[in-house]
């Protein structure tokens, strides 16, 4: 699958027109494989998901939303993954979970 861009600003107005051509063109390049990028964004203001064959995305629940409430991570996982769903009825993949650390924070509960 080919993969093209990371966590891009595609909640965007311009993005909906970027990504449509960007992933025609990716397509045309090789027509073999599917093609995705990797969004951070809500699922309701994404505009390049419904160009994609799959939907990548990144999360990290209780690190900078809900900071050590470990306890909204399986309402919050689920949701996510209903939302991008039923919205654009396409495969999902968890492409990064997890949480980063902050410099100094990076040992705190």
């Amino acid at each position: 699958m080919w993969s093209v861009a990371n966590e891009p600003a595609s909640e965007l107005p311009p993005a909906a027109f970027y990504f449509k051509t960007l992933i025609a063109h990716t397509k045309a390049l090789d027509p073999s494989r599917p093609v995705t990028f990797v969004t951070d964004a809500n699922y309701a203001l994404d505009r390049g998901a419904p160009y994609v064959d799959v939907i990548c995305v990144n999360s990290y629940f209780s690190w900078y939303h809900d900071p050590g409430h470990l306890e909204v991570i399986p309402l919050q996982l689920t949701a996510q993954f209903e939302n991008w769903y039923q919205t654009y009825q396409k495969p999902i993949i968890q492409s990064e979970y997890g949480a980063d650390s902050v410099p100094g924070l990076h040992s705190v509960s």
